[in-house]
């Protein structure tokens, strides 16, 4: 009885294990892509600041 009971908590464990790695996998997906956006709104933020600067001059 004790080997079963040693076993569910193997699996139990092996389980969430599985699910803590898929979630910093997706955890981690999901930084990279909010970090590319961010430093791709900062190019097109210093884009428009030279275009006003452009006009006004």
């Amino acid at each position: 009885m004790l080997t079963v009971f040693w076993w569910v908590a193997v699996t139990i464990s092996a389980l969430f294990f599985i699910a803590m790695v898929v979630i910093f996998i997706c955890q981690w997906i999901v930084y990279f892509r909010v970090e590319q956006t961010t430093l791709r709104q900062q190019k097109i933020t210093k884009a428009e600041r030279r275009e006003r600067k452009e006009v006004k001059d």
